[in-house]
């Protein structure tokens, strides 16, 4: 387990864990009040997605999840970065994309025309930057 940073919004801790499993996402525990809320996040954008909260008895208000996800949304390259060392992996492998002209990547839930099929990406947390090889041998790097 890594922790990333600390809620200030809410004061849970936000965590990459070890034996994780893709989509990318971080744990965010708030000891006190008993509830862990998964979050998942981008390597394409800086979009913060809750995906589950638990245990059911103590789920937080809903103001209380909008400033978890204000906070995760706003150190999205911390998320990264404590996945990418943690994991090594950006779980964008065999996913569809179209790539735009300005090389923007924008993931396709299935096939489309003018869709390619991602072979690899890497992540550079240093320089904030996502290198994508597709299965045509096309290459994208992508500032974030």
């Amino acid at each position: 387990m890594s922790r990333v940073f600390i809620s200030a919004g809410t004061g849970a801790g936000i965590y990459v864990f070890s034996d994780d499993h893709c989509p990318a996402h971080v744990h965010a525990r708030h000891r006190g009040e008993g509830w862990i809320a998964r979050v998942r996040f981008s390597y394409l954008d800086s979009t913060a997605e809750l995906i589950s909260i638990a245990p059911a008895k103590n789920i937080p208000l809903q103001r209380v999840v909008n400033r978890l996800l204000s906070d995760i949304q706003a150190r999205v390259p911390d998320c990264r970065r404590g996945w990418w060392l943690t994991r090594g992996t950006t779980c964008l492998t065999n996913q569809w994309a179209l790539v735009s002209k300005a090389g923007k990547i924008e993931l396709l839930p299935k096939p489309t025309p003018n869709a390619k099929q991602i072979a690899e990406a890497e992540y550079d947390p240093t320089k904030e930057q996502i290198h994508v090889i597709f299965r045509d041998g096309t290459k994208v790097q992508v500032k974030l």
